[in-house]
């Protein structure tokens, strides 16, 4: 009886540590007193929330795994595995765990809910609103539906339809931790940079200690040309997070585009200490060390990125232009051909990956690369320009020829169009003068 007795002290000890936020101190508590009574699914439940507060998922979804074992048709340890397992990226097992529920209890309306977002993390946008639609069935108003939903619209870039959700979320739930700094993003990326600022502002009295807000703020402040202010935030967010490279890493670019290169670098070279496969950090150093003619530094730190691998595209088409400059068009090219894979439409990338290509001496390779550039974007005269140019190098004259002539048409006085049409007339008399001269 004792020990049963302690087991109970030790889960209302649990329970005052957690109302407290001292996650680990509870977690031990828990698992103290699920070693007395290893069968109680409720308190193996609550070591998975302690889990998910500390941001540790795969421990998370054993421990609501363990509590299905005891109670197989436990929906809410159900919902919590699911979107549990969306965290750690296994989307496909957390869409079976959801169609479970919902063939147990059909009117269990977070079970749609949480589709939305995971659908929507898969780019099935249709089956995300699908979602939302019979979430709704179950119950009208759920601030979460209308948060999820504005994500996928978001993704789609329906800014417009993806604000109004949000707000509609703020109707609902005017606490939502997560909704001004999406509104915040949204906006930006309508330009409607003032208001932007406004919502993180907001974010930031409801949490001044988020790094993260203060670095997204502070990015924002650049690109409204208030630099000053776009230094203290970073300043701030460094401040408030000494240990994290991101911080350090904004505040050594701010640096070096004011003018302190050298206080810039120095951040840098901080950040990657504390993290050495922080993305972006080497690219920076590489384009410092550019502008100060160190071209052993540049080539350290372009080989430092590349051996991390990156797989953002923002970051892969920064890497690539700064390769092509140091005529190191290969690795250019393995960097392209990834932002192509993620962006098939990147009409820019594929135009850089048909230069890389080109200048590699693979002309055929290159002008496939500027034809599909050219498919995205056909009122665009550069890109018609560089495919009657490989054509030309390629001495195949009527293809050349052909696009100038499409080019025209759309951009009638382009005059580098105009140049290469003329370009392309000598070349093809002098080709033909050759062929004469060498019958001859």
């Amino acid at each position: 009886m004792n020990e049963w007795y302690d087991a109970e002290q030790r889960v209302e000890r649990a329970r005052e540590l957690f109302e407290q936020r001292k996650w680990p101190e509870a977690l031990d508590e828990l698992r103290a007193a699920i070693e007395s009574n290893p069968f109680n699914g409720g308190w193996r439940f609550n070591v998975g929330l302690i889990l998910d507060e500390m941001g540790r998922y795969d421990e998370a979804v054993e421990a609501y795994r363990q509590v299905l074992e005891i109670d197989t048709d436990d929906l809410q340890a159900m919902n919590h595995l699911g979107v549990d397992l969306c965290r750690v990226a296994r989307r496909r097992e957390a869409l079976e765990i959801f169609e479970r529920i919902q063939s147990i209890d059909p009117s269990f309306e977070p079970g749609y809910c949480n589709r939305i977002i995971v659908y929507t993390e898969l780019g099935e946008h249709d089956r995300a609103e699908e979602m939302f639609y019979l979430a709704r069935l179950c119950k009208e108003h759920c601030p979460h539906c209308y948060f999820n939903i504005a994500c996928s619209l978001a993704e789609r870039g329906l800014y417009d339809k993806a604000i109004h959700c949000w707000q509609r979320t703020l109707d609902m739930d005017a606490t939502h931790p997560h909704v001004h700094p999406r509104l915040a993003e949204a906006h930006w990326r309508k330009g409607d940079l003032e208001t932007a600022r406004r919502h993180y502002l907001t974010a930031l009295r409801r949490d001044p200690g988020d790094a993260g807000l203060l670095l997204d703020l502070g990015q924002l402040l650049i690109e409204m040309d208030r630099h000053a202010e776009a230094g203290e935030k970073f300043r701030r967010a460094v401040e408030l997070a000494p240990d994290a490279p991101a911080p350090r890493c904004c505040l050594g670019q701010w640096l070096a585009g004011a003018g302190q290169v050298a206080e810039g670098m120095m951040e840098l070279q901080r950040a990657l200490r504390l993290d050495p496969t922080f993305p972006g950090a080497h690219l920076r150093l590489a384009t410092l060390c550019r502008a100060q003619r160190d071209a052993e530094g540049t080539r350290m730190h372009l080989r430092g990125e590349l051996l991390l691998r990156p797989e953002d595209p923002r970051l892969l088409m920064d890497l690539s232009d700064l390769l092509l400059d140091e005529g190191d068009q290969r690795a250019a090219v393995v960097c392209l051909r990834r932002v192509v894979q993620q962006q098939p439409d990147n009409a820019k990338a594929l135009q850089n990956l048909g230069v890389a290509l080109c200048l590699l001496g693979r002309l055929d390779e290159g002008i496939v690369q500027f034809r599909k550039a050219l498919r995205i974007r056909p009122e665009e005269p550069a890109l018609a320009y560089n495919v009657a140019l490989g054509y030309l190098l390629s001495r195949k004259y009527p293809r050349a020829k052909a696009t100038v002539e499409r080019g025209l048409r759309v951009n009638p006085s382009n005059r580098p169009l105009r140049n290469l049409a003329l370009r392309i007339a000598v070349s093809r008399i002098l080709h033909r003068l050759r062929r004469i001269l060498r019958r001859r």
